[in-house]
């Protein structure tokens, strides 16, 4: 059993507010298990107000937090199921920080899908240890979060996508607020009708604020940003527009190893060597 100096640490390292670890342990090639409880005892009825403790039963679950250094952090969660005397309903405990019938905190959320943004859902689910569908789910609710608050005092935006699978062009085009650095709209889809429809549902007020809209060279997104906001300045972004001259260099030099083999199938070795031999011209070989 821990002492209440590493349990008083350790919660403080955790840094969920009514938050207690009460035990944690190191599992070998799985990670850290934090066995936590609320402190509050008292908990409020959501159907008639009622202020109660009384408990009908414990319901533990696991759930996947924030690594620490290394190691996978898991939380031992009881979501206590409580019983209102007063109107006899049966609720169960919320959490701010882990949403019900989730598996990982909203932290480690916010985590991956700044990482999708740099990345594929693929890669991402696999180092931090979720599944592609949980990931899926993420973005579909932050989406439909987002959906539902229009953007106010955009000056600078970004449109970009995610990858959904690498290598099969599958993606979610994603619009972002360049000087606040955050995600104003997750789409489902990167086509022309999708990005176009969802930007023309602003409005005129919002998208003739914009001076200035960075993307990257895909043919479709210059077509929308020059139809809605003829004003605003277009930037290539910089990742893109490396990526194209570091993809053009490359194929420069796949061009002239081709170009390469060709000289060299033509013209063998042995047989310029030979051709030297027989020249009037003697070669010293040392």
């Amino acid at each position: 059993m821990a002492s209440n100096p590493e349990l008083a640490l350790m919660t403080k390292l955790l840094k969920i507010e009514g938050i207690k670890v009460k035990n944690y342990s190191l599992v070998k090639g799985l990670g850290i298990f934090l066995y936590i409880e609320s402190q509050a005892k008292i908990l409020a009825c959501p159907h008639c107000g009622n202020k109660t403790d009384k408990l009908h039963q414990n319901r533990e679950y696991t759930v996947r937090d924030l690594p620490f250094g290394e190691e996978s952090v898991y939380l031992k969660v009881n979501r206590r199921r409580m019983k209102c005397p007063q109107c006899q309903h049966l609720f169960s405990e919320e959490f701010e920080w882990v949403k019900k019938k989730r598996t990982y905190t909203e932290r480690l959320k916010t985590k991956i899908i700044s990482e999708v943004l740099e990345s594929d859902i693929k890669n991402v689910a696999k180092r931090n240890g979720v599944s592609e569908q949980e990931i899926e789910t993420m973005l579909k609710e932050l989406g439909e979060k987002l959906c539902q608050e229009k953007p106010q005092n955009v000056r600078k935006l970004g449109i970009d996508e995610i990858v959904l699978v690498k290598g099969q062009k599958n993606y979610c085009a994603v619009l972002v607020d360049l000087e606040k650095r955050i995600l104003v709209e997750i789409l489902q889809k990167r086509t022309e009708a999708e990005v176009s429809q969802h930007l023309e549902s602003w409005g005129e007020e919002v998208l003739w604020q914009i001076t200035e809209v960075s993307i990257d060279l895909w043919k479709p997104y210059k077509k929308v940003v020059e139809k809605l906001m003829p004003t605003a300045e277009i930037v290539a972004d910089r990742f893109h527009v490396m990526k194209q001259v570091n993809d053009e260099l490359d194929e420069a030099r796949r061009k002239a190893k081709r170009e390469a083999t060709k000289l060299k199938t033509k013209f063998p070795r042995e047989k310029v060597l030979s051709g030297i031999t027989n020249s009037k011209y003697v070669i010293n070989e040392k």
